[in-house]
């Protein structure tokens, strides 16, 4: 039971689906959702799984409500609102180094959303019925 804990919390766990969102997913579909892939920065298309709130994921069993959602633009992307335009920035601001800042355009089935990258949990993987 110890070990199923620890791999729940620190390296994969499974997720359903909230609302529609591409790559045929429908409400109630189930994803792996693998953490220990959250090092390495998303790409278009990809599913992953993020805090909704602005904090980083936290390594507990409660943890921050989390939301599924597919990655639609990358930081760079110029994406258009309301017949304006907009660059996705690269990073949040001039004074931080960090990598981890960067602003991703995600999908969520009930919208879109901008999330950085340090709100990831994991990609995460369709199983399908």
């Amino acid at each position: 039971m110890t070990i199923v804990v620890v791999v729940r919390v620190f390296a994969i766990t499974v997720y359903t689906v909230p609302a529609p969102l591409g790559q045929g997913l429908r409400t109630g579909d189930r994803v792996v959702v693998n953490k220990l892939a959250r090092s390495r920065a998303p790409r278009r298309g990809d599913l992953i799984v993020f805090t909704v709130r602005g904090d980083a994921p936290a390594v507990s069993l409660i943890g921050p409500p989390q939301e599924l959602g597919q990655v639609v633009n990358l930081p760079g992307d110029t994406i258009n609102v309301a017949r304006r335009r907009y660059v996705i920035p690269l990073k949040c601001c001039d004074r931080c180094p960090c990598r981890d800042c960067r602003l991703y355009l995600v999908e969520t089935g009930h919208g879109k959303r901008l999330v950085y990258r340090h709100q990831i949990v994991g990609k995460a993987v369709p199983l399908f019925r």
